[in-house]
């Protein structure tokens, strides 16, 4: 004990305990802004799910669009075959 001259300062003692004290704070700050940081990556990848589905969804529809065009197209074009 006789050795460390710091030992029995007080003041010293208790800024070293405000020091840990801030740096936890900090961690927990960080560790909050990571956890908010995961819940938003989460709901960036469902939205990008969402998006990638309406596209889906959009092309499908757009198919379904081609292939009514090609049935009435192709309805016509027997019709008139068989008047020629």
């Amino acid at each position: 004990m006789a050795d460390n001259p710091d030992l029995n300062n007080r003041a010293e003692d208790h800024a070293e305990w405000w020091e840990g004290v801030k740096k936890e704070q900090a961690a927990r700050s960080e560790k909050l802004d990571a956890e908010k940081r995961l819940e938003n990556n989460k709901m960036l990848e469902d939205f990008g799910e969402e998006v990638d589905a309406a596209g889906d969804w959009v092309e499908a529809d757009w198919d379904q669009f081609k292939a009514r065009v090609q049935q009435w197209t192709n309805k016509a074009e027997v019709k008139i075959d068989d008047a020629i």
